[in-house]
């Protein structure tokens, strides 16, 4: 008996002290037991519960309809089970799941109905945070990337799928990284944005993705870290919006300050900043650079004649033709009404500025076609240049619209620089530039060669080809002399292309008489370097049916870290050619050592600038020292060149120079000698 009312007393102890409202009420609906709970939501107490009818206990105007039904339900054994939201005394708007039931005896009989609310306000403000949050998501006009802690993605919202033209199932398990856009001017954020959110709790940068359909979509992209509890990471949250109709904006607006309407060229604005910024690079390299100042000869005359309409559609055709001829980082502006001001911001000397003068010029040489009329247009240019011909913007622009007037006077359709002195330079590179053009084609350049050598076994191992210019009036030209002005007009490529062709078959020539079996070297310039230099390898090869291991290509090494990764790769094309390759001038060009050792190489070719005084500058000396040195610890054989001495041949052999060239052992050869070199060598009469 004991333990029973022990029981009974601790089940009634936990109905009046649980959380939840509890009301019993026997067969007449009296209440016979409330606990604490129902009093507080009631706001009232057990006295004035206890005892009395539900419909005295509950809302009158709802007692019928709801609970007074339901305690009838119960009373027949019907259980009843709703959720209501009720206004409770003091504690505002709550949420209530109601369960009413019957209440049996140990004999089955129903003997009453228990009504138990449970509070589930904070459940269903949860559930309603969590829809107002998916609708939300699910609305938002950005995208929404939902990430887990391993950076994968878990959700993304329909803006996201809109923006990026990727469904929810292409995203989801993949990392943001896969459609973040890559390429030579695009950088891939994400490292840097897991980085900073090791630090931080979120991150705010542009982000580049592309779409599905491949274009790009500028973003601006905010990253937010979530933790748990225990302070663990749990999601990342990315928020995307898209930036491409403000770029486009940007973009417009941009075009409104910084570029002409007409002709979509720069405008005085936009060149007086590059002009800014090309002056400071040009003073910190202790550079040059120039000012081409255009102007449309008898403009005026067209545009009275034709009209201001045909006038304005020539200044765009003159301008596409200016564009088209343009090289580089190049700016071509229109500075007024017929007047091109062109910004070349780096030139190694004036002889550049003068060859892209009369580009420009001669670009502007073949008719114009307007409707009715087809219209020879010609144009004076005058060129100053940085720092020699003034310091400041407006003195440069000047000067060179004063050496423009002088080339109008000359009789228009030309160029001048703004002294006399570049004048006659021009002039004289213009003659070299049209005797080089004739040269090539009446076919007066010759190759002549000087031999290589073993300094061990005085074994010859080699011939440089070295191009001269046989010149039917100036005779043999020295090759400081047009070399420079190849360069500079691109004629270079081609006498290089014939070069190696040339070379290739007179090794081969000299194989089949028996004569000689070793490589023949020839130099590359750097402009060969970078146009099809395989192709014209492997034409040389093939039209001398020459193997790959007979030649030898120098190029030098200021030509090898203009761009150092495409020399990597263009090396290695060349290696797997079979051609040995060799450094030119090494010890010139301040190359990294890190870099160099990733260059697939054979030899090194110590510059005959430090040859030449080795035995009396211990400067010289010690830069031809290291240069073999470094060479020995990368295995690669080291020959110098210019060794015009027998001290000088033994100082380099102490050094541990593998081979060398110069005027001790022979210089330069014509093809016809080298037979007979080849013989008196051999026999030891040298």
């Amino acid at each position: 008996m004991s333990e029973e009312y022990s029981s009974r007393s601790l089940l009634d102890a936990l109905f009046r002290h649980a959380g939840d409202p509890i009301l019993v009420f026997d067969r007449e609906l009296v209440c016979r037991f409330v606990n604490e709970a129902a009093c507080r939501y009631a706001a009232t107490t057990v006295e004035n519960t206890l005892g009395y009818h539900a419909s005295a206990i509950f809302d009158p105007s709802r007692y019928d309809a709801s609970v007074g039904n339901a305690l009838f339900k119960a009373l027949g054994g019907e259980e009843t089970h709703y959720q209501i939201w009720r206004t409770t005394r003091g504690m505002g708007e709550c949420c209530f799941d109601v369960r009413i039931e019957s209440v049996a005896d140990e004999g089955g009989q129903i003997i009453g109905a228990i009504f138990n609310a449970r509070d589930i306000t904070a459940q269903k403000q949860a559930e309603e945070r969590a829809r107002l949050a998916m609708m939300m998501f699910e609305h938002t006009t950005e995208g929404l990337m939902v990430l887990g802690a391993d950076m994968r993605i878990k959700l993304v919202n329909p803006a996201f799928s809109s923006l990026l033209g990727f469904d929810a199932a292409e995203a989801l398990h993949n990392q943001p990284e896969l459609f973040v856009s890559s390429g030579a001017n695009l950088h891939n954020p994400y490292p840097d944005i897991w980085h900073a959110l090791e630090y931080n709790n979120s991150w705010q940068g542009e982000v580049t993705y592309r779409r599905r359909d491949g274009r790009l979509v500028p973003t601006w992209q905010t990253m937010v870290r979530v933790r748990d509890a225990q302070g663990e990471v749990e999601h990342y949250l990315a928020i995307l919006t898209d930036l491409t109709e403000r770029q486009r904006f940007e973009q417009q607006l941009e075009r409104l300050v910084y570029y002409d309407v007409l002709t979509g060229l720069p405008n005085r604005a936009l060149l007086a900043d590059r002009i800014a910024q090309a002056m400071s690079r040009a003073e910190l390299r202790a550079g040059q650079m120039a000012l081409l100042f255009l102007d449309l000869d008898r403009f005026k005359a067209i545009n009275d004649t034709l009209g201001h309409s045909q006038g304005d559609q020539l200044l765009r055709a003159v301008a596409g033709r200016l564009k088209q001829a343009a090289e580089g980082e190049m700016t071509i502006s229109r500075y007024g009404s017929d007047q091109f001001v062109i910004l070349l911001p780096k030139i190694g000397n004036p002889d550049q500025a003068a060859a892209q003068a009369r580009r420009l010029l001669d670009s502007l040489e073949p008719t114009h076609s307007m409707g009715a009329h087809t219209l020879s247009v010609t144009a004076s240019l005058g060129i100053s240049v940085y720092p020699d011909d003034g310091e400041d913007r407006e003195v440069l622009i000047q000067h060179a619209e004063t050496a423009m007037q002088a080339a109008k006077k000359a009789g228009r359709n030309t160029f001048r620089f703004y002294t006399q002195d570049m004048n006659q330079r021009s002039a004289e590179f213009l003659l070299l530039e049209n005797h080089l053009r004739l040269g090539l084609q009446k076919q007066e350049f010759v190759l002549h060669y000087q031999p290589q050598i073993d300094i061990r076994t005085r074994a010859v191992i080699g011939m440089e080809a070295l191009v001269r210019w046989q010149h039917p009036e100036l005779g043999l030209v020295p090759p400081n002399r047009f070399i420079p002005a190849a360069e500079e007009t691109g004629l270079i490529v081609p006498l290089g292309a014939w070069a190696m062709q040339e070379a290739c078959r007179q090794n081969k020539a000299w194989q089949d008489a028996g004569l000689l079996f070793a490589p023949v070297a020839v130099n590359v310039s750097a402009r060969q370097f970078s146009e099809d230099l395989e192709q014209v390898t492997a034409a040389a090869l093939q039209g001398a049916d020459l193997a790959a291991q007979w030649l030898e290509l120098e190029v030098t090494e200021s030509t090898l870290m203009e761009d150092v990764n495409e020399a990597i790769v263009m090396l290695g094309t060349l290696k797997r050619m079979g051609v040995k390759l060799a450094v030119d001038d090494f010890g010139t060009g301040y190359s990294s050592l890190s870099y160099l050792k990733r260059f697939p190489i054979d030899k090194l070719k110590v510059d005959r600038s430090f040859v030449i005084d080795i035995l009396d500058d211990p400067d010289d000396a010690a830069i031809a020292g290291a240069v073999i040195s470094l060479a020995k610890n990368l295995r690669l054989k080291v020959i110098a060149e210019g060794v015009e001495t027998s001290a000088q041949l033994d100082f380099l052999s102490g050094l541990g120079c593998d081979e060398m060239q110069g005027y001790l052992v022979a210089k330069p050869l014509p093809a016809e000698q080298v037979a007979d070199f080849l013989a008196r060598w051999s026999a030891k009469q040298l």
